[in-house]
């Protein structure tokens, strides 16, 4: 294995860690939202991000390593912004793993997986962004 591929393996395994953090997060933050759309945009959501957790999952395997990730300090929010503000900066901190994943994929299949993810993760924080919005 590469130095390349263990950094994009260690880089993976912090975005399996966003990942599971978000999962964790979401249902602890839906229960607490009155407004059925928003709690319908955010199960979408949940259940993209166990999708993104699989995806990286399988590229780790496919790099040779084991998925082996640490959970971020997680802290349940409460009120509506301070909700929607605390998952918009989850969304970027996925959106900067997944742009330096992309430079740093040699295999191209790994990379647009990789380009996907990070698209989903930019539709999610704009769809949290106008929810923000509207407060």
């Amino acid at each position: 294995m590469t130095q390349r591929n263990d950094d994009l393996i260690r880089l993976l395994n912090q975005a399996l860690g966003l990942e599971y953090g978000a999962l964790w997060l979401l249902p602890q933050h839906m229960a607490q939202i009155e407004d059925e759309e928003l709690r319908r945009q955010l199960h979408l959501i949940a259940d993209m991000e166990l999708d993104h957790a699989e995806k990286s999952a399988q590229m780790i395997y496919r790099l040779g390593g084991k998925p082996d990730a640490d959970l971020p300090q997680l802290k349940v929010r409460h009120g509506l912004r301070e909700i929607l503000e605390s998952h918009v900066e989850g969304e970027r901190a996925a959106i900067a793993v997944y742009s330096r994943g992309v430079e740093m994929a040699d295999d191209p299949d790994i990379r647009n997986m990789l380009e996907e993810l990070k698209r989903d993760e930019e539709g999610h924080q704009r769809l949290l962004e106008r929810a923000l919005a509207r407060l």
